[in-house]
């Protein structure tokens, strides 16, 4: 708590000196660093890749989660994409393996994930702070079913964030890693933010690993990469295929919750309800609610 209190950014432009949070801090030398770590070889790769999930859910299961609103998570998601496109632009573009419309296509990808990140944490907060203002009204005022956390009357199909601290209508879950609550709010722009984001890991792992390592053709111009074994000769080559590796692991996870958001739409429901009706049940507390937390980190 004292290293907490003295340290502080003495650059702040408006409202002077700004507390900076541990929490925040460990993820822009963690993520950079265990990159470097696991370019050195093929073991270190493993064990990395390996003992990085599990030790981000040791951190939020012993410390991270008794913060109301930690700040690790959207630091981690920031910091990663800035590596991921500085490694891509700086290293693996200068071998002149990629088409300049394939290098304009990943870049629109990936400011396209960022706008709709950004406006679906916009929107979050938005709606946060219009529930947060409403929750003076009395008990009797308003319709739907009384809160007894937020004491007072939320609308039909809203539920209470415990993190944003009001109710949230058609929450699906706190998104940790944007740090805001997906509902009513702001779905569609989530959903941006999935789509955009999967095509830009998937599609930048790719074009990475078929710069760094010897390709084949799939179809037409498509490439697979073939034979990676020589790229741990060189780090900065070594560097470009973690990163692809770790591109390519993102990309799955979000291309999946992207599906998965996608049934539910068409179910006509939200996580948020699907978990409650399942509570009690082997998913509340088995290997689903797990791999949903070690993952997604969300509540």
């Amino acid at each position: 708590m004292t290293v907490w209190e003295r340290l502080r950014n003495p650059c702040g432009w408006r409202a002077g000196a700004k507390q900076i949070s541990v929490d925040a801090m460990i993820p822009i030398f963690a993520v950079p660093t265990l990159a470097v770590i696991a370019a050195q070889t093929v073991l270190c790769t493993v064990i990395i890749f390996v003992a990085t999930p599990l030790m981000i859910y040791y951190l939020h299961h012993n410390f991270l989660r008794f913060l109301l609103r930690t700040k690790f998570f959207l630091m981690w998601t920031i910091t990663s994409v800035v590596m991921l496109m500085l490694i891509f632009e700086r290293n693996v573009v200068p071998l002149l393996e990629i088409l300049p419309e394939e290098n304009l296509v990943f870049i629109i990808c990936v400011f396209g994930g960022l706008l709709c990140g950004y406006k679906s944490k916009i929107n979050a907060d938005s709606a946060t702070q219009e529930g947060t203002l409403t929750q003076g009204l009395e008990l009797g005022e308003g319709s739907g079913e009384l809160c007894i956390t937020c004491r007072r009357r939320a609308p039909p199909k809203a539920h209470h964030c415990r993190m944003c601290q009001t109710c949230i209508l058609n929450r699906e879950y706190h998104c940790k890693w944007l740090d805001c609550c997906i509902g009513s709010s702001n779905l569609k722009w989530y959903m941006g933010c999935l789509f955009f984001s999967a095509v830009a890991f998937i599609y930048g792992s790719n074009l990475t690993m078929t710069s760094v390592c010897h390709p084949f053709i799939l179809v037409g111009t498509i490439l697979l990469p073939d034979d990676c074994s020589d790229v741990y000769h060189q780090l900065d080559i070594a560097l470009c295929f973690v990163s692809a590796l770790y591109s390519l692991l993102v990309g799955l996870v979000v291309l999946f919750y992207l599906i998965y958001h996608l049934w539910l739409i068409y179910l006509g429901t939200t996580s948020n309800e699907r978990r409650l009706l399942e509570t009690g049940s082997q998913y509340d507390h088995g290997t689903l609610k797990i791999l949903s937390r070690l993952f997604c980190c969300k509540t």
